[in-house]
């Protein structure tokens, strides 16, 4: 008997596949929140990462840096920007690499180097009894003094060294160190000479704060009469530049030396010609760190 309304043939879901279409249902919606979950767990592992990981603070190469008011260390870019790094104290020891990237400071007692471009930092060494600070034209090399030797750190390969007796590095390459022999003793801290990697030595001759240029080849050093350039090798004398205020702050580069004034002047060491640079102070500057030749410190 057949129902008004009905027709035969046709089918219809039964209760016994409901529940199968709704354990896909389920299925497909608990997929979808694991993935929502997973999306969101990237999200904040890839911030956390981000957040975490070393900042460049800057690429451009500092030019010399100063004490700011007391509260930390103000670093100028050749470019007339300036930096302030608070976490330093003004009044600890701090010096920039020849290549103007890499700062050597004291912080907590420890003597720590840092490169600017990744903010990679280097912890070192004790900063207690330390003579002197002076790092690499390439940035690479750190060497930490004290009375009776110097540690040389590698910032690149790790390596570390230690030479006898130089109490005061004023120039290293890969292979040779300049430096001073035995501070303790009078009049030592004049003497110039070279160590090599395999013990030799030379001495180069008696200079008062002799600087060594950036390609390590002339050493600037203090006169009665003004600037004398000297061979680095040989210490022969090239060049006496008559000024009547001859103190040398740093290199500037190859062939010119930053002399003291108000504001500050370069010398042509190969003609004793000298210029104003605008990246350089308009006054004198007590307590500076100057990049280049002068990147060293002298407790």
């Amino acid at each position: 008997m057949s129902c008004p309304g009905f027709h035969h043939g046709i089918s219809f879901p039964t209760i016994s596949r409901v529940p199968g279409t709704w354990t896909r249902l389920a299925r497909r919606a608990r997929r979808g929140r694991i993935g929502r979950l997973a999306a969101a767990s990237l999200l904040i592992v890839g911030y956390s990462v981000y957040t975490l990981w070393p900042q460049a603070l800057t690429t451009e190469p500092i030019l010399y840096g100063d004490p700011s008011d007391d509260q930390g260390w103000a670093l100028h870019l050749r470019s007339g920007q300036t930096l302030t790094l608070n976490d330093i104290q003004a009044d600890d020891p701090l010096i920039v690499s020849g290549d103007g990237h890499t700062i050597v400071y004291v912080q907590d007692g420890r003597i720590r180097a840092r490169d600017l471009r990744d903010e990679t930092v280097h912890d070192l060494a004790d900063a207690g009894r330390i003579t002197a600070l002076h790092t690499s034209f390439d940035g690479r090399a750190v060497t930490i003094s004290y009375r009776d030797r110097t540690l040389i750190a590698n910032l690149r390969t790790g390596e570390r060294r230690t030479i006898t007796d130089i109490c005061k590095v004023n120039g290293l390459s890969d292979t040779v160190v300049w430096g001073v022999p035995g501070c303790a003793r009078h009049l030592e801290e004049a003497r110039l000479v070279t160590v090599r990697r395999d013990g030799t030595g030379a001495f180069v001759g008696k200079l008062t704060g002799g600087l060594l240029s950036p390609d390590l080849r002339l050493v600037a050093s203090y006169d009665f009469d003004g600037v004398l350039i000297s061979d680095a090798t040989s210490g022969k004398k090239i060049k006496l530049i008559r000024r009547n205020d001859p103190r040398i702050f740093a290199w500037f580069n190859d062939h010119e030396v930053i002399v003291e004034g108000s504001p500050y002047q370069l010398v042509d060491v190969r003609t004793g010609d000298t210029r104003r640079d605008p990246a350089l102070p308009d006054e004198w500057i007590s307590h500076i760190a100057w990049r280049g030749a002068g990147n060293g410190w002298l407790g």
